[in-house]
């Protein structure tokens, strides 16, 4: 096992590190899940609201979708690029919005707009398709959230965080240089960039043997 100086692991220093970032940013974490847990809410009334020729053209797309999947192979590297390019752009604009002081509101935009696109998605799969659909959403859907919530939600804390010490910047002397500051808070959401780009390995390559069963 690699080892740190002074005998600690790099297992354990990443599980302190991340478990102090979290303490320090509770009430920020809370806030960006209440701005999730809303988008959710949103999307899956949403769905309600559709008049029923909607969901019936929603539905013979799903199925339709079914039958392509029964019939064609999966092209996992290009779900996987996609999903790569689609979920790097939430972190890079997150990250842009963070080094301006008008961030938070966009941000938190931005989390429920993630929260919508989940909310709907599951929504309509249980109320469309009823118990096929519901498992249909956790073959399809949880795994690769599993990762990629997390990450949109830390990206999106580090952001905020961010974008509030440029509003202090402004009001009082900052102990540390924009430079060095800006540096640690890019490193961050590079970090929150690799566990995007897990969730899309996983939405590329182990979701769609999940969707093969459907």
């Amino acid at each position: 096992m690699l080892s740190m100086p002074g005998g600690a692991s790099w297992k354990m220093v990443l599980k302190k590190t991340i478990q102090k970032q979290v303490k320090n940013n509770l009430a920020l974490y809370f806030l960006v899940l209440v701005f999730f847990a809303a988008g959710i809410a949103a999307g899956a009334f949403t769905v309600d609201a559709l008049s029923s020729v909607q969901k019936e053209e929603l539905i013979n797309y799903f199925q339709s979708f079914f039958t392509v999947l029964d019939q064609e192979p999966v092209q996992s590297a290009v779900i996987f690029k996609q999903s790569l390019i689609n979920n790097s752009q939430f972190a890079i604009l997150i990250w842009l919005l963070g080094i301006t002081v008008i961030g938070v509101p966009l941000i938190l935009m931005i989390v429920g707009i993630k929260g919508f696109i989940v909310g709907f998605s599951v929504s309509f799969l249980v109320e469309g398709m009823g118990l096929k659909g519901l498992l249909f959403a956790v073959a399809a859907i949880l795994p690769q959230n599993l990762l990629i919530v997390p990450g949109i939600i830390a990206a999106a804390v580090l952001g905020i965080s961010f974008s509030i010490s440029m509003l202090r910047r402004k009001k009082s002397k900052p102990k540390k240089s924009f430079t060095s500051e800006l540096a640690i808070y890019s490193i961050n959401i590079l970090f929150t960039l690799l566990i995007l780009l897990l969730g899309s390995l996983v939405e590329g390559y182990i979701t769609p043997v999940f969707m093969k069963f459907f």
